[in-house]
């Protein structure tokens, strides 16, 4: 049971502290305080879930620190790439691209960082781990459960919301890209337009939608239904995510949906601002 809270007390420690090292990283080359977590808290338990996969076989190989350098950056790196792929998978979204670094693996590792993240493992198991086992042991037992009861009520919360700010940002881009689907068989239909890729036609035929628009009245509830959901996306974009992760992009099936949103966005706007008048 004790070695249980001590795991969870040591990721606990080292998500605070990957994510006060990744703020001051990059708030001193931004000059501002930004928040890099996922997470609202001051944490980002990727650090914490490193570190635990990093110290509990590592350890064994402290007279090692070879081995220790190499078996950090390849555990550490298998973690972020499995991180990055199933935040994708969940959002439909990529949350950092290492493509224009040298030696990336499908832009969600890279050598740079992997090297990185080896030394750290060094400095890890080497230097801070010592005095973090004897802090939690100098915690009473009684002590240290309720401070963790406590992070833990805070984190799931946290962790809560989050999620479901996300979820509501898939559901909006679920229907962008069906209402997007919807005109653009329309559009085909009414301009015997020949069936191009949903991106190309949109692009190629951009000049011609406003005037589409004007032609299809019974429509309008599509077109505002649109508008709004391109609100929403704006509005659900968090500016709090979007500047913790300002390489953030949608991927997948929604990719080619919302470049096409931006595109005729305005075009239906004005059509629709138009009829109003």
């Amino acid at each position: 049971m004790i070695e249980w809270l001590d795991a969870y007390f040591y990721f606990i420690v080292y998500s605070i502290a990957g994510w006060l090292c990744e703020d001051v990283y990059v708030g001193i080359g931004k000059r501002k305080f930004v928040n890099r977590g996922f997470l609202y808290g001051p944490y980002c338990p990727i650090y914490g879930c490193g570190a635990l996969i990093v110290l509990y076989p590592l350890m064994l190989l402290g007279d090692h620190p070879v081995l220790v350098f190499f078996g950090g950056m390849i555990l550490t790196s298998a973690l972020e790439y499995f991180t990055s792929w199933l935040m994708e998978k969940l959002f439909h979204e990529k949350w950092w691209d290492y493509s224009t670094y040298k030696f990336n693996i499908n832009g969600r590792v890279c050598l740079l960082n992997s090297t990185l993240f080896g030394l750290m493992s060094l400095v890890v198991v080497f230097g801070i781990q010592p005095f973090v086992e004897r802090w939690a042991r100098s915690i009473p037992l009684q002590t240290m459960e309720i401070f963790l009861g406590a992070f833990t009520v805070c984190f799931v919360t946290d962790l809560i919301v989050t999620c479901v700010h996300l979820i509501k940002r898939r559901n909006v881009l679920q229907k962008m890209h069906a209402q997007i689907e919807t005109m653009r068989e329309q559009f085909e239909a009414d301009t015997m337009q020949r069936r191009l890729d949903m991106e190309t036609q949109f692009a190629e035929l951009g000049e011609r939608i406003g005037e589409w628009v004007d032609t299809r009245p019974d429509l309008e509830d599509l077109f505002r239904d649109f508008n709004a959901n391109m609100e929403k996306i704006q509005k659900i974009g968090s500016q709090r995510i979007s500047k913790a992760f300002p390489a953030r992009r949608i991927t997948g099936v929604f990719a080619p949906s919302h470049k096409i949103a931006r595109t005729i966005r305005e075009r239906i706007a004005d059509a629709v601002n138009g009829e109003e008048k």
